[in-house]
């Protein structure tokens, strides 16, 4: 019996391992089901401060008008309009986050307030509209953000309504919805972007991302839960904790992130502990009561009176009944045996079987607190052997012995943790991991691997480009630094001396850019030159004294021509008492994506000190390049204009970066130059070959070289070898 068991588990060994599965994707057709639209999810105002202040956001402070003109909190005005409407408040923060990023933003503007939920508010649309300042105000934007999706419920025959079941173009993109809160989100926002920027936040923050055997502790209480079958367990103290648990695994997490778990039955009891009934005596075992046959059973085993818990049998109707304990049951609770002559293998010997150990890991990690004894192979000869070798137990860090990926452990499979930003976001210690050799690997069969996408991470203040995993110098140059990342995930496939701070020069011009568009530099107001308050050194715009200009031709003077007037210009135009004031707006945002290593002194890049680092400036080049007016402003290389009766046409001077090969076409680019900073680069490109994009920052080049160009030609190959996946 013993041999056959051996060849079983040598079989299971080879051939039990399967291929991870996928991650989930975006769903167009599918973004959240009416259930969780028109749920009001049993969330207090109470419940809603909590999450606002779990995120730092600037709401669980701001005290505002509501639709009434009422002052109260952003958390009563929130649920206050979410019972009225019966529609999900997780669904008013997912649209004033996906609109103006209230909940992660701790010093929103004014303008981000005011529109907060995007409601009337379309590309085209001038905010100073009379017809659209009647939705102007927090409270009435929440209002009116909710309520219209009520109305999209109630009036799903009108033809502004998009329909279920039926065709609707998205951004040239045929949708067909599978639920009517699917097609009212594309109604709200026609744009495939919006909705899937939507969908990335609420599965960020409103599903549940940590697996099963996760220990889980409220950031705000002491109470410690398990992660099981989906449901949040409660430990009713410290020693039921400890009978089954390592409190080292112990992850602190927001308490609105315990929201996303029901809670199921409390853990009441210490693991194996005696229960005795009116009736009757049960050994727990974890969540299974196992009878003893008799009460003579249970003193012949040896159990000490003193240690009974007496319940009721109310106190147990809800557990499983497991095999009934007799006198010839052996080792109810547990035996490790150690098999001296057979290179000192283990077993857990428990109900007269034994079950394999691959690795004393095992036994350290999940069975720490049973005996070991010591055994000859003779001695077990007769025993019946299991199949299968035992695993860890869920919740269970390794990683193999020499390796780099990180497993956790959850029913029974191991899930690769994608890289180390998802790692960090969930909490994870890398002093909790155990090594363990590949053959106790393998024979764990695949789970589906565990990835926090990048708004999970960004609301956390994680992102892809600040992984801590090496970064190996693919493509090898004589530019001083430089990276090239995935765009938009950020992650980092080559790069050298990327931490390294220097002068960033007219990249700083992307910062005044997007800055001066979050404040209140309206484009379709017009600015007044002054050939005082903006003269500037270096590069200018050739405008007369006292002219006029349209700010959005003013951004895109700046923007493509680099021209350095024209960001003053914008900088004291923004609505800002001063440019210092908007300098220090711009270091203010910085600091809260957490671009630490970026400082601005100056806004037309002049000054040595504007410094950044190419890691720095990925995140920035992310950030920015979402808001498509700077983006389409990056993607052309002149631009003719008007100012006052005068003519302009500014040409970019991205010398240094060819205008596209059958390789890669450029979606953005923006180049700049001084003495100190040398030759500095940021450009996006797309691959002919594979469709993927990148982004691609150069630092201290020498000339006008092409050092830029030929690695976008380089990463669009398809070719590279990523060394740091």
């Amino acid at each position: 019996m013993f041999k056959s068991a051996i060849f079983l588990f040598i079989v299971a060994f080879l051939f039990s391992s399967t291929p991870a599965l996928a991650a989930v994707e975006f769903n167009p057709q599918f973004i959240i089901s009416d259930e969780e639209m028109q749920s009001t999810a049993n969330w207090t105002s109470v419940d809603i401060q909590r999450f606002l202040e779990d995120r730092g956001s600037y709401l669980a402070t701001l005290r505002t008008e509501d639709l009434n003109g009422q002052t109260k909190s952003a958390s009563e005005i929130i649920h206050q309009t979410a019972l009225q409407y019966q529609i999900n408040p997780k669904y008013i923060l997912v649209t004033l986050q996906k609109e103006q990023s209230l909940i992660t933003d701790d010093a929103p503007t004014q303008k981000q307030l005011d529109w907060a939920a995007g409601y009337g508010v379309c590309d085209s649309c001038s905010m100073n509209d009379p017809n659209l300042l009647k939705f102007k105000g927090f409270g009435k934007q929440v209002d009116n953000a909710a309520g219209i999706i009520r109305w999209y419920y109630n009036n799903t025959d009108r033809s502004i309504v998009r329909k279920k079941d039926q065709n609707t173009t998205i951004d040239n993109q045929i949708i067909i919805p599978q639920s009517w809160a699917t097609a009212f989100l594309y109604t709200y926002t026609p744009h495939f972007h919006g909705n899937k920027n939507f969908w990335r936040i609420w599965n960020t923050w409103f599903t549940q991302i940590y697996p099963n055997g996760s220990l889980l502790r409220s950031e705000a209480s002491s109470e410690v839960w398990l992660i099981q079958n989906n449901v949040k367990r409660k430990f009713k103290n410290q020693s039921t904790l400890l009978s089954r648990a390592d409190p080292k695994m112990i992850i602190a997490v927001p308490d609105s992130e315990l929201t996303n778990y029901q809670t199921g039955a409390e853990i009441s009891f210490p693991n194996y502990s005696v229960l005795k009934t009116p009736s009757a005596f049960y050994l727990l075992d974890y969540d299974t009561l196992r009878p003893f046959a008799s009460a003579e059973v249970v003193r012949k085993i040896g159990y000490n009176p003193d240690e009974f818990v007496e319940i009721t049998d109310a106190d147990i109707a809800g557990y499983p009944r497991g095999t009934t304990i007799t006198e010839s049951t052996t080792a109810p609770t547990g035996v490790i045996y150690q098999i001296t002559d057979l290179n000192n293998s283990y077993y857990l010997f428990k109900d007269n079987t034994l079950y394999p150990i691959t690795d004393k890991n095992i036994v350290t990690t999940n069975y720490k607190d049973l005996p070991i004894e010591k055994h000859k192979l003779a001695d077990i000869k007769k025993l019946e052997v299991a199949n299968l070798p035992l695993s860890f137990k869920d919740g269970t860090l390794f990683r193999i012995k020499d390796g780099n990926n990180i497993y956790v452990i959850e029913n029974g499979k191991k899930r690769l943790i994608a890289d180390v930003d998802t790692f960090a976001a969930l909490g994870y210690k890398r002093e909790n991991v155990i090594s363990v050799s590949a053959l106790t690997a393998i024979n764990i069969s695949d789970g589906e691997p565990i990835f926090i996408n990048g708004s999970l991470i960004s609301s956390r203040n994680k992102y892809l480009g600040d992984s801590e995993i090496k970064v190996d110098d693919l493509f090898k140059t004589s530019v001083p630094a430089y990276l090239v990342a995935e765009y938009p995930s950020g992650r980092i496939i080559s790069g050298k001396n990327i931490d390294q701070a220097r002068s960033m020069a007219s990249l700083t011009k992307l910062l005044v850019s997007y800055e001066a568009l979050n404040q209140d530099f309206d484009l379709t107001k017009s600015s007044k030159y002054s050939s005082v308050k903006h003269k500037s050194a270096g590069r200018n715009l050739y405008i007369k004294n006292g002219a006029t200009i349209k700010n959005s031709d003013l951004l895109h003077a700046m923007v493509i021509g680099s021209t350095n007037n024209t960001a003053r210009m914008i900088a004291q135009n923004s609505g800002l008492t001063s440019e210092a004031v908007f300098i220090e707006k711009i270091n203010a945002r910085l600091e809260n994506w957490g671009a630490d290593d970026t400082v601005v002194v100056d806004v037309s890049g002049l000054g040595a000190k504007n410094k950044s680092t190419p890691r720095n400036l990925l995140k920035i080049a992310t950030k920015i390049l979402e808001n498509s007016t700077i983006k389409s402003a990056l993607a052309k290389t002149s631009f003719s204009f008007k100012s006052s009766a005068a003519k302009h046409t500014t040409v970019s001077p991205t010398l240094s970066v060819p205008a596209g090969t059958k390789n890669y076409k450029i979606i953005a680019s923006k180049t700049g130059s001084t003495d100190e900073a040398g030759i500095v680069t940021m450009i996006l490109v797309e691959s002919i070959k594979t469709k993927k994009q990148y982004t691609i920052i150069t630092m201290g080049g020498k000339g006008r070289d092409q050092e830029a160009g030929k690695m976008a030609k380089w990463i669009s190959s398809g070719d590279v070898k990523i060394t740091n996946r």
